[in-house]
């Protein structure tokens, strides 16, 4: 059953890279909930915690793709050291100015500072991926992979962020993203075999990344879904808080993160027929119904149910993305590609994030969730009408070029 994933992981350097990269981007998992943690945990305000984790997901979002420009054009590491060091400083002077209760903009100023330099581990470690495999089969194993290295994180990352933040010390999600960060760059960016060469500017590619209508298409959906995704990360938190047990939050977005990554397991073990476009269009419809079911909660046991059986969409969607994003980018190209999917996501989660927690605080966590069911259907919808937008096989002849050039790269 495993067959898939074996084979990935026993080209040269390709657990080392992907072990590093898992570890590099626990921030995901932890570190959007880790400010709300925080900031609400101090101030007392769900409102200006959402605002503020939107800050850093924001600028995270417009900065992600820039970085990524750059990493292809000059590499990895040398892009990626200095940042990670910015990064880290951020969050550390984030952390001094609400303690030293210094002017409030600076929270802001730091929290942007911080989303500007995160960058896209998972678009670099992608990326690793498409240069070392040499067929598509494989590379959908790996993104399925990568998947689930994704869940994995949010199996564990919110459970230990949230118990920390609410019963050791409130700032404890943003110190775990810190640590995390500092040792998983260390341990990726020095591993040169696997890294993409650097374009150089007479053979950079002149596609854009948005020539195709498809890629346009699928950023748009994820929009929708990232606000899904954001704002049940501070619903979650909340809808425990009135259960009074604000301390299980993180159960919640555990559950959610374990179904998806059982998901994603599965779907990466298995030799698809049906096309990537095909099983996406299913997928996110499949997420739609999930979130609406949300509606249903009545407790903490019900909640916990409903979230793990709406992550079983989770993976499949975001897999199948990743799948039709590498399928249609321009050559030389990808990395960039990778961070818009990224920036896409980060934008609604953003969006999502600081708009529940406005709700919450106007209402409750239950009214709040119609803000996740709304923008689930509305993604499932254009996903649908749009679909064949999304079919690798209709694109241009330049789209299917870009693929094969690729392959010739990967092989060079």
């Amino acid at each position: 059953m495993f067959n898939n994933y074996r084979e990935i992981l026993s080209l040269p350097g390709a657990l080392k890279f992907s072990l590093a990269g898992l570890v590099a981007r626990m921030p995901i998992a932890v570190l959007g909930l880790g400010i709300v943690l925080f900031i609400q945990g101090v101030s007392g305000s769900y409102g200006l915690a959402g605002i503020v984790a939107a800050v850093y997901m924001i600028v995270q979002a417009l900065a992600g793709p820039g970085i990524a420009r750059l990493v292809d054009r000059r590499g990895q590491a040398a892009v990626m050291v200095p940042i990670v060091i910015t990064h880290l400083i951020a969050l550390l002077m984030l952390i001094v100015t609400v303690y030293a209760d210094w002017w409030t903009g600076f929270i802001f100023v730091f929290a942007g500072i911080s989303g500007a330099t995160v960058g896209s581990v998972g678009s670099l470690v992608r990326s690793r991926w498409s240069h070392i495999v040499d067929s598509p089969k494989k590379l959908q194993t790996a993104f399925s992979w990568e998947s689930v290295a994704d869940e994995l994180l949010f199996v564990t990352g919110p459970v230990v962020a949230t118990v920390l933040a609410t019963a050791v010390f409130p700032p404890a999600g943003i110190i775990l993203s810190m640590l995390t960060a500092g040792i998983g760059s260390a341990l990726l960016y020095v591993q040169k075999s696997t890294e993409p060469p650097p374009i150089e500017r007479s053979t950079e590619a002149k596609g854009h990344v948005f020539s195709n209508p498809g890629i346009f298409t699928i950023i748009v959906v994820n929009v929708f879904l990232g606000v899904n995704f954001g704002a049940i990360d501070v619903i979650a938190v909340a809808f425990a808080d009135e259960q009074g047990v604000k301390s299980l939050a993180g159960i919640l977005l555990s559950a959610f993160a374990l179904g998806s990554l059982i998901a994603g397991g599965l779907y990466g073990s298995r030799n698809w027929n049906s096309a990537t476009h095909h099983r996406f269009g299913i997928t996110v419809t499949l997420l739609a119904i999930g979130a609406c079911s949300m509606m249903l909660a009545q407790g903490m046991v019900s909640y916990t149910i409903i979230l793990f059986l709406v992550g079983f969409t989770i993976a499949p969607s975001l897999i199948g993305a990743n799948s039709v994003i590498e399928a249609l980018a321009p050559p030389r190209r990808l990395t960039e590609a990778f961070a818009w999917l990224g920036t896409s996501l980060g934008f609604g989660v953003a969006f999502g994030s600081a708009i529940a927690g406005n709700i919450i605080d106007a209402a409750n966590a239950k009214t709040a969730m119609l803000l996740p069911a709304g923008c689930a259907i509305v993604g499932a919808l254009l996903a649908l009408s749009l679909l064949k937008l999304l079919n690798p096989t209709r694109s241009s002849h330049e789209a299917r070029s870009n693929r094969e050039r690729r392959r010739v790269n990967v092989a060079e």
